[in-house]
């Protein structure tokens, strides 16, 4: 290596390193100050919580952008942006290629001034959606992995191996955080409020609000500790991470909202999948299981202690909604908890005589799952066309001729029926240009308010004193603010960043953690929105499994050249 590579080396992993040091502290105030962050209680604190993000964000940002100029302006380094291109991975561009979407949404938006920042309360706008970018591209670069290094020596590789044991640290300080405000959720649930917050209702818990945005954080930070519960081998970390993934479970069975359930659906699907790799994940899975009906078991125990009463009534007064109410109310959890217990201690037994190896027909066991989910999913599509949840109509057009229509019910989802249909009779009221590009981010209230015969239908269902900002699923928000080639670019980083995430999690464990707070957090969000709890914190998961992807595909390129060398050399 000459004189001037080994300079510009050092510069650069200086630069690295400050970099990860501003990251790390940006990571630690969002991760345990921002969810406790709460100055004026429940008053206006989706403004004070998005604020609170901006600033912070903004300052970060300024931070690591003056080092990253400030160090290429020294090294006159001219290739360093196409370098930065020739290396991007696919969920890069996909990335990328949203940003540019945001920025020429803006540009055709007719409602600027709302599509800058977003609507009052939400602040969706560009401003945040560029952040998310920004967020997401730093941590890939900095947080876990050094950037690309043209002269990246064995020794640097070798350090590579110790990156997720970091990671794993710095995500411990968010579930420590996260567990406290968990517990907080907890004993508001059950009339008990350890802090004193203006403006206490029952649909506000913890230090977080409305029990929307408590389980939009919920949907990131809980599948994190128990994804690296399912991970984890024997010892103190196991048990920790076994701690929080019931507290998290006992969180989400009593916090109140539904989309809760989804969240435990994807993750009851994606970890049976994987668990089917081997007996030892099959355990881990049955254990979680296990935990979860304990979970339950325990919401309904804290029900008949003096002095507590469950606070969150959906319907009628005295009744919470029919899934919490099954899972904390009915005998049913009795019983799957002493069956699952059962059938945990029996094939453990089996297990230690030899007689259950799972490896031995997994793909066997893995045909029966998908059949058995793929049965299930046709139940439940069958019973929604009964209950005419679902339904066809037949409707005639000049242009298409005859053809079937899917129609929703629209009080499902406590009116998120109605508010998907209208979104989806207001995309097609738009041109051809917006039909691409979208009507500005966050701008979904000004344009569905702007017509006339959707927002008629608006306020008949939701009355003029509620204003729909969004509507109750994020994808098709996207599709109306950001248009066709946003939703594509927006649905290619979750789906592309999931299935490397997957395939090469093998090698990396940390990246099934990543992975599964990404399927989640969408899970969670086919019902409801991006909010300034949730969206950065899945932008900067997505980072970090960007960032150990890039780490181990540079130590396996070492590596193999390391070998050709020494084939060469022999």
């Amino acid at each position: 290596m000459s004189e001037k590579q080994n300079e510009n080396r050092v510069e650069k992993l200086s630069r690295q390193k400050i970099c990860k040091s501003i990251l790390a502290v940006y990571f630690l105030i969002m991760s345990v100050v921002y969810p406790l962050y709460a100055p004026g209680g429940y008053l206006r604190i989706g403004e004070v919580k998005f604020l609170f993000f901006r600033n912070v964000t903004l300052v970060m940002l300024t931070a690591v952008g003056g080092v990253i100029v400030i160090s290429a302006v020294i090294r006159r380094d001219k290739d360093w942006i196409l370098r930065h291109y020739l290396q991007m991975s696919v969920t890069d561009w996909f990335v990328y290629g949203y940003c540019l979407v945001v920025m020429l949404s803006y540009l055709c938006s007719p409602y600027k001034q709302d599509a800058l920042w977003g609507a009052e309360g939400w602040y969706m706008g560009v401003i945040s959606q560029i952040t998310f970018v920004f967020l997401y591209f730093l941590f890939s670069r900095y947080f876990c992995c050094s950037d690309a290094d043209p002269y990246l020596t064995e020794a640097d590789a070798q350090r590579t191996q110790n990156k997720s044991s970091c990671v794993s640290k710095w995500l411990g300080i968010w579930l420590a955080a996260s567990a406290v405000v968990f517990l907080l959720g907890v004993c508001n649930r059950y009339s008990l409020y350890p802090i004193a917050m203006e403006g206490q209702t029952e649909t506000f818990i913890s230090t977080l609000g409305n029990i929307n945005w408590f389980c939009g954080y919920w949907s990131v930070a809980a599948p994190v500790g128990i994804m690296l519960y399912w991970c984890s081998e024997k010892g103190v970390k196991r048990a920790a991470f076994g701690a929080y993934s019931f507290l998290a479970m006992l969180s989400g069975v009593t916090q109140g909202s539904n989309s809760a359930f989804l969240v435990f659906l994807a993750m009851l699907f994606v970890l049976l999948f994987l668990s089917l790799q081997s007996d030892r994940r099959l355990y881990r899975f049955l254990e979680l299981c296990i935990l979860f009906t304990a979970a339950c078991l325990t919401a309904r125990l804290m029900k008949k202690l003096p002095g507590v009463s469950f606070n969150y009534h959906n319907y009628h007064p005295g009744e919470c909604s029919l899934i919490t109410g099954i899972l904390i109310s009915s005998e049913i959890m009795v019983w799957a908890f002493v069956i699952l217990l059962c059938c945990y201690v029996v094939l453990r037994a089996l297990g230690r005589r030899g007689y259950f190896h799972i490896e031995r027909h997994k793909w066997l066991w893995c045909m029966l799952t998908a059949a058995a989910c793929l049965t299930a999913c046709i139940i439940v599509f069958l019973m929604m066309l009964q209950d005419e949840v679902i339904r066809f109509r037949e409707v005639m057009s000049m242009e298409r001729g005859t053809y079937l229509e899917v129609v929703l019910d629209e009080d499902l989802g406590n009116g998120r029926g109605a508010a998907w249909m209208c979104s989806m009779d207001a995309y097609r009221e738009m041109d051809h240009i917006h039909k691409l590009v979208g009507i500005g981010p966050d701008c979904y209230a000004d344009y569905i308010y702007d017509v006339a015969e959707i927002a008629e239908r608006v306020v008949d269902r939701f009355g003029d004193q509620l204003r729909l900002t969004n509507a109750h699923n994020e994808w098709l928000t996207v599709l109306i603010n950001m248009g066709t080639l946003g939703l594509f670019c927006y649905a290619g980083i979750f789906a592309t960043a999931f299935v490397r995430f997957m395939r090469r999690a093998k090698k990396q464990a940390l990246l099934y953690v990543c992975a599964m707070a990404i399927c989640t957090y969408t899970a969670h969000n086919m019902v409801s929105f991006q909010q300034a709890l949730n969206t950065p914190y899945v932008f900067m998961i997505l980072g970090i499994g960007e960032g150990l992807v890039r780490g181990y595909r540079k130590e396996k390129n070492l590596l193999k050249n390391r070998d050709g060398e020494a084939g060469e050399n022999g």
